[in-house]
């Protein structure tokens, strides 16, 4: 136990940034929490309990900006549904290529406008009430606020299928073998929309939907003076051919971000956008994160990745089979870092590849890359980012009612859950590491009975020195239950199972991940070799 501990929180209302996983998981949690301190885990609905008003909390709202939810799994919004821009556009963004740096969140997010005139109208607004604004035309910021999927039509999954389901909603042995025999060169693996289908009969089944406001951004986050959270939203929908933004004010008394990691690090490359503008019928650049689907990559005579993530190994997959004695795949990429056992650093280096430094500058004339080692590289006919995402919430309002201390630590949380700074702000997700569904729900079990009052977090000194002592290690395989899963449920209600423990199927989760990694990788070389197709595969 803890020496000192924090003040007792009874929240009543909260909302919920983001209705993917994450948004999911802490929903069910909350809904499920009892005010005796018990949760109703397992239960597929809680309506008696909530006309009885035995619930913990009278008001629980997830905020989803797109037409579904599902997150990065929505059919509405990855594929071919997806909507985001190749890379930002600088006319839009009203900035000349001298000057706009690219690798700033800021410079490449666009926040809707909230002029005195609204703020006004704002101010006794509500979900029944909203302020109405109709416009003929999307503006910037409904361009450039990424709101789509990085989920093409033909990704498959890189985690094993028994850890891609909720405990409370788990895969039977019975999905797994289906599973199984619906892709047999994918064993213990599935199709991206696969997850989404699932989620969806998670939302169906534990009668979530009715929580879920979707088409619905959260515009902007503050703390009130009354210490209560003032969520500021932007609903938008179509008539005819005019859309309809309505905005509206709601107050909760406790928020969390769920939202995950949607908005792209473009590097600030030298001449990147005047090269893909003059070069745009011979050359397709974009972001990864843009991709619909993979047809132009297969079709590709000559491709070039920057970056080595994961997300740039999965797509290098549907550029083969070509000829491996001539490569024709290039990765650019920063000094090797990491752990050098990882699938994506064997794949990234195999036969068939040529790894090169990072990129001192595109050649617009010459339709050729220089890099920093002074080779230069022409004539490709596809250019991918694939530089990751940057952790940004745009939405959160920093300065307002928090001192100077208070700003520095609201980003910073405790277990990677609770804000150091106020622990009635929540973060569930946005943690690089293996187990996800399994992660974001042990979160959820702990902010649903630290929020209800029945669990007391550690004082705020104790949390700093967490914070500083052990946040910055890396979470791998083998820590991620005692480190991160085990502390959160020590947490939850009573009632609350541990989720890598509910399952014996689960109990050797090491071994499992080892196992998946294993034949993500050996399914790699046998696609690169031409032992199968990706179109076979899936």
């Amino acid at each position: 136990m803890p020496a000192t501990i924090g003040k007792k929180i009874q929240a009543k209302s909260i909302a919920i940034i983001g209705g993917g996983p994450s948004g999911i998981a802490s929903l069910y949690d909350l809904t499920r929490a009892l005010k005796d301190g018990s949760t109703l885990f397992g239960s597929k609905s809680v309506l008696k309990q909530e006309e009885l008003k035995e619930t913990a909390f009278d008001e629980i709202v997830a905020f989803e900006r797109n037409p579904t939810a599902g997150g990065v799994w929505s059919k509405e919004s990855s594929g071919d549904n997806n909507k985001d821009l190749p890379l930002p556009d600088l006319e839009l963004l009203g900035v000349s290529a001298n000057e706009f740096e690219s690798d700033k969140p800021d410079k490449i997010f666009v926040k809707a406008e909230i002029t005195p005139e609204l703020e006004n109208k704002l101010a006794i607004s509500s979900v029944e009430k909203p302020v109405v604004i109709k416009k003929d035309k999307l503006d910037a910021s409904d361009l450039h606020q990424w709101k789509s999927s990085a989920a093409y039509e033909e990704l498959f999954t890189n985690v094993t299928n028994r850890y891609m389901s909720f405990s409370f909603d788990e895969y039977s042995r019975e999905d797994l073998k289906g599973l199984e025999k619906k892709y047999k060169h994918l064993q213990m693996f599935q199709a991206g929309k696969d997850v989404g289908v699932y989620l969806e009969k998670v939302i169906k089944d534990n009668d979530l939907a009715r929580y879920i406001r979707t088409n619905t951004n959260v515009e902007r986050v503050r703390k009130l003076d009354s210490g209560k959270w003032e969520v500021v939203v932007k609903n938008q929908t179509t008539e005819g051919n005019s859309i309809i933004d309505r905005w509206y004010r709601q107050e909760f008394d406790a928020v969390i971000i769920a939202n995950g990691k949607t908005v792209p690090y473009v590097p600030n490359l030298k001449n990147l956008n005047e090269f893909a503008k003059k070069n745009k019928d011979k050359v397709t650049v974009t972001l990864a994160k843009a991709i619909k689907n993979v047809e132009f990559i297969s079709k590709a005579k000559k491709i070039l990745f920057v970056g080595a993530s994961v997300s740039a190994v999965d797509l290098i997959q549907y550029a083969f089979p070509r000829d491996l004695s001539h490569p024709s795949i290039y990765i650019s990429r920063r000094n090797d870092v990491g752990n050098a056992s990882s699938w994506t650093r064997v794949c990234s280096h195999a036969k068939g590849l040529v790894n090169k430094p990072e990129i001192q500058e595109f050649k617009s004339e010459t339709n050729s890359v220089l890099f920093k080692d002074g080779t230069t590289e022409s004539d490709f006919d596809v250019i991918i980012i694939a530089t990751g995402y940057h952790m940004y919430y745009p939405f959160l309002d920093q300065q307002t009612n928090f001192t100077t201390e208070q700003t520095q630590n609201l980003t910073k949380f405790y277990r990677y859950t609770f804000s150091i700074a106020d622990p009635t702000l929540a973060l569930v997700g946005n943690t690089y590491a293996g187990f996800f569904f399994n992660r974001v729900e042990s979160q959820a079990a702990a902010l649903a009975s630290v929020w209800s009052g029945h669990r007391l977090l550690p004082s705020v000194e104790e949390q700093r020195v967490w914070y500083a002592e052990k946040f910055p290690q890396k979470l791998v395989e083998c820590t991620i239950k005692p480190w991160f899963i085990d502390p959160l449920i020590e947490l939850a209600l009573n009632g609350r199972p541990n989720p890598l423990e509910f399952n014996e199927d689960k109990l050797d989760h090491v071994a499992h991940n080892a196992a998946g990694k294993r034949i993500v990788e050996d399914l790699f070389f046998k696609i690169r070799d031409g032992e199968v197709t990706y179109r076979e595969v899936i």
